[in-house]
């Protein structure tokens, strides 16, 4: 692909797509699916209300006229009412596409049916036809799904503009402008829920972040820690690991506070909430509890493991804080059958209440 044309390209995404063109492919492809997520229920409800006004439609056109194509349309209508009812209850995004996709279909067939004499009201019976793209792009999220949509209403617009509806030139002209402007502002529609959708979710997203994480260190706080590290404890619980729960507490803090001041003190534990935070790996949750006390949730960690990674974070700590002289005391405890997130910590607490008892700059395991 030429340099040129991929930058039309990306320019066209960018005006159509708005602000998730910006966003890295896997925040985008999360974006996406929470905005199908959220959206469900308005299209199925589109979905509905498109069909009971088409059966709305077909029922007063009885009143006029009992040929052959309205028996037609008015069973294909009772499809449409079928159609809505199962995507409403459809999980699966890709059997919502192939249901929407087969609504549309017969949606274009119902509007572009004789429901009466073309020679009386050929552009009329089209009406429909404006109404779909402004109604239906802005709740379609997917780029491909939407420009699919998009591309079959138009062809079969033309085709009947074209080949079928006998009406005067201006007139039709006049109708693939409207046509025109009904795409348009769908399309202006859809981007700006696109926006809106994307901007909303990453301010809570970070309103989220501020009511779980400690604003010194960047780790969590101890709201984060209980919703968090509770829910991966128990999804490790489930899978069959045995989590492990260090507590973490740096010796005489308030004496390094006092000899160096309060700054040198936020210092000490910033350096130590990025020594531990550099350590955790996926999946590994770590707080700052309160003070100068932190802990770490391992999901899957022995014993040993446990230990061996406490030993790094106390030694490299140490060398980081030699000139304050300043260390850490270290309790571990591991999972026992029945234990809550709780029992751990309260056994880690156990452990690093020995360890300050022997003297402190000590890694203490509780009891299996």
């Amino acid at each position: 692909m030429s340099q040129p044309l991929r930058r039309l390209l990306t320019g066209l995404e960018i005006a159509l797509e708005g602000d998730l063109a910006g966003l890295p492919p896997h925040e985008r492809r999360e974006q996406q699916r929470r905005q199908i997520q959220w959206l469900h229920w308005p299209l199925s409800n589109l979905l509905l209300v498109m069909a009971l006004l088409e059966s709305a439609r077909l029922v007063l056109l009885a009143f006029d006229t009992a040929t052959l194509p309205v028996a037609w349309q008015a069973a294909v209508a009772l499809g449409l009412l079928a159609l809505a009812m199962v995507y409403r209850r459809q999980t699966s995004l890709r059997r919502r596409v192939w249901l929407g996709f087969t609504f549309l279909v017969l949606m274009l067939a119902c509007l572009a049916g004789p429901v009466q004499s073309w020679e009386l009201a050929p552009l009329q019976s089209m009406a429909g036809f404006l109404l779909l793209p402004v109604a239906g792009l802005p709740l379609l999220v997917r780029p491909r799904v939407a420009w699919t949509m998009l591309a079959a209403g138009t062809l079969v617009m033309c085709g009947l503009l074209g080949l079928v509806v006998d009406a005067p030139l201006a007139d039709k002209r006049t109708f693939a402008f409207y046509f025109l402007v009904s795409c348009s502002a769908g399309l202006v529609l859809r981007r700006a829920r696109a926006n809106l959708a994307t901007r909303l979710n990453q301010q809570v997203e970070s309103l989220w972040q501020r009511a779980v994480s400690d604003p010194l260190t960047g780790l969590l706080n101890r709201h984060g820690w209980l919703n968090l590290a509770t829910a991966a404890m128990d999804e490790a619980v489930a899978a069959g690991r045995q989590p492990a729960v260090l507590f973490i507490d740096v010796d005489f803090f308030k004496r390094t506070n006092d000899a160096h001041g309060h700054q040198a003190g936020d210092e000490l534990l910033r350096d130590l909430g990025q020594l531990i935070e550099a350590r955790i790996g996926p999946g590994e949750f770590a707080a700052r509890l309160g003070g100068e006390e932190f802990a770490c949730l391992l999901p899957d960690s022995s014993v040993l493991q446990a230990e061996r990674f406490a030993r790094r974070i106390a030694a490299e700590y140490r060398r980081r804080a030699e000139a304050f002289g300043s260390t850490l005391s270290i309790g571990v405890s591991t999972y026992n059958p029945g234990d809550l997130l709780n029992d751990l910590l309260a056994r880690a607490d156990a452990a690093l209440y020995e360890a300050k008892h022997r003297g402190r700059d000590q890694i203490v395991v509780a009891a299996h």
